[in-house]
């Protein structure tokens, strides 16, 4: 499936801001979502989600009410009133960077299971959505991703927002299957500067694979006009986290891969890439 977000005026898909009132979120941490609804003329639509429940929901951005709340006279009220102040305050920043680069932002206030939610969002309006976490769930994140990848049939890719290390246009592909690979890259021509070189890094585990898969690859962009650079990583070699020091070397303002492959292979993994590379990434199907 291509990853792709549908324009604004065609109502049919939208960047989905998964966001938590708890977090904070400096403007280069939302410059990700923003940039990519404006590659694609699209809007945003920011979702929080309340009332749930801390076991079902595993981690995930969710308001809580504690028995603690209520057992105090007033303490209820200043309860809500604290998570009214700091939702205003995401949604305050989001407005802002959304502005700066012309993309319309609206906002959503939902209840329940988050995943449930976030799908029936994107099936409401679709099928043209991709859904952005702000943040990494704090707990089961391979658990949190997969979930959303299993149940979110409304969307074509999922955005985990990162502050971007790199100032200048850099986009890395991560190929593990040579098929998937346009794809990719028709979503990182749309995201990256014009004239701008995408940068291919395969991921396998062992030498044959990484020649097939390279070779492949090669094969495919022989005919495309879009400056492509083979960066030599070599295999894994079953090593975790093996490919993650080598991106974080070339300082990409934006990665673009799968969940579960030989790079990304779960959510501890997903999460490791974006501290240490300080890059957002995209998650496609």
């Amino acid at each position: 499936m291509i990853a792709h977000v549908a324009e604004a005026s065609e109502l049919s898909g939208r960047v989905v801001l998964w966001l938590d009132p708890e977090a904070n979120y400096p403007a280069a941490r939302l410059e990700a979502p923003v940039r990519l609804a404006a590659a694609y003329g699209a809007e945003i639509e920011t979702v929080v989600v309340s009332d749930g429940s801390a076991g079902e929901a595993e981690g995930v951005p969710v308001r809580m009410v504690g028995q603690s709340a209520r057992a105090v006279p007033g303490g209820f009220v200043a309860h809500e009133r604290r998570f009214e102040l700091l939702m205003t305050r995401c949604r305050r920043a989001v407005d802002e960077v959304g502005a700066a680069h012309g993309v319309k932002v609206r906002h959503t206030l939902a209840s329940g299971d988050a995943v449930d939610r976030i799908s029936e969002m994107c099936d409401e309006r679709g099928p043209w959505n991709i859904v952005a976490l702000a943040r990494m769930p704090a707990a089961r994140s391979d658990s949190v991703i997969g979930t959303l990848l299993a149940n979110v049939s409304g969307a074509t890719g999922f955005l985990l927002c990162g502050e971007q290390r790199s100032k200048q246009s850099r986009v890395v592909v991560i190929v593990e299957d040579a098929e998937r690979l346009p794809s990719m890259l028709r979503a990182a021509e749309r995201l990256s500067a014009p004239k701008a070189p995408v940068h291919i890094v395969i991921g396998a585990d062992t030498a044959d694979d990484y020649a097939e898969i390279e070779g492949q690859s090669r094969l495919l962009v022989s005919e495309t006009t879009l400056p492509i650079i083979f960066e030599e990583a070599g295999p894994t070699f079953g090593v975790p986290g093996a490919l993650t020091e080598f991106i974080a070397r070339l300082k990409p303002s934006l990665t673009i891969g799968v969940f579960g492959g030989s790079a990304l292979a779960d959510g501890r993994e997903l999460a490791r890439a974006s501290v240490v590379a300080r890059t957002p990434i995209l998650l496609v199907r």
